[in-house]
């Protein structure tokens, strides 16, 4: 079965919050009072990709933005970090870990520098551009390039699983007409096929061979999709 591949929103990937519980001083209260007069808040830190010095820090139930005649909170803007706040489970970063790009050659050490500037995904990281980008030193060009790859990759990936789709759906329209062809002989498993082998066979069930150059593991899932359909 093809894995499921999820397209994220990369326009808000360099900024990742992370909901705390803190203690901080009602101002207005402290001059009346005459002392520190201490509240317990639910906020948020709001971290930059690149940036380890500057953290911005707000009531999560503070104003974000208003649209429409709506009132917006730190809390709407990230809803699945706060939800996973409340349940006491770890607060992840949206987008890909940033372990994918060991494949590449990537180190532990390369890694923690960038979750130490702030770069908590692939995905930040392939849109980092200036002073961030600068900030990881001698590292800068492979890390981008690592996250560049992961990310052609991806695309390239999301391309096939569009013709999987297509074929499927294809397929369906063939057994609709009673136009589907049926092997003759006990099929070879897809695992013991060359690539040539498998593009010939989802030309059989198709009509046409796949487009472009799909890697083996691809080609596999393309003709197991089509077998089961």
């Amino acid at each position: 079965m093809a894995a499921n591949i999820v397209v994220i929103d990369e326009r808000d990937v360099q900024v990742t919050p992370f909901f705390r519980i803190m203690e901080i001083e009602n101002i207005p209260k402290s001059e009346t009072a005459g002392y520190a007069v201490m509240e317990t808040k639910e906020m948020v830190e709001i971290r930059k990709a690149g940036d380890r010095h500057n953290i911005l820090i707000a009531p999560a139930d503070g104003f974000w933005k208003r649209e429409a005649g709506v009132l917006y909170t730190y809390m709407d803007r990230w809803p699945d970090q706060y939800r996973q706040f409340k349940e006491g489970n770890p607060q992840e970063a949206q987008g890909t870990p940033l372990e994918a790009l060991k494949r590449f050659g990537v180190t532990d050490e390369q890694v923690s520098l960038c979750r130490v500037m702030r770069i908590y995904s692939v995905e930040a990281l392939h849109v980092l551009e200036g002073p961030g980008l600068k900030n990881l030193g001698t590292h800068q060009n492979k890390l981008k390039q690592a996250a560049a790859t992961h990310m052609a990759d991806r695309t390239s990936a999301i391309s096939h699983m569009d013709e999987i789709a297509a074929l499927r759906a294809e397929i369906e329209s063939l057994k609709a007409q009673g136009a589907m062809v049926v092997p003759d002989k006990e099929p070879v498993l897809v695992d013991d096929m060359h690539p040539d082998a498998m593009k010939d066979e989802i030309a059989k069930l198709t009509g046409s061979r796949p487009r472009g150059n799909p890697s083996p593991e691809t080609l596999r899932s393309m003709l197991e999709e089509l077998r089961a359909a």
